[in-house]
């Protein structure tokens, strides 16, 4: 499996784990940090701020990373 492949699946089962209530709860970005491994991050919505004590430390070998903070939006165009 590829990492790209391994990736999606960390994803997965990390979306599986948090079991977030809504699709404006959370989004999950990959993290690049020089010298490290890539990373998962979670910015979780102020509004689903409990979320944040369902974050693991990993995920199927991944680091996750997680932050309270208000999601992207695509509004202006």
């Amino acid at each position: 499996m590829s990492n790209d492949a391994s990736l999606m699946v960390a994803t997965e089962h990390l979306l599986e784990a948090l079991d977030a209530p809504s699709d404006r709860a959370i989004s999950i970005a990959t993290f690049y940090r020089p010298g490290r491994p890539l990373a998962i991050k979670v910015f979780i919505s102020p509004a689903f701020k409990h979320l944040l004590c369902k974050v693991p430390r990993q995920v199927d070998g991944f680091d996750v990373l997680s932050e309270v903070a208000p999601l992207p939006s695509a509004s202006g165009f």
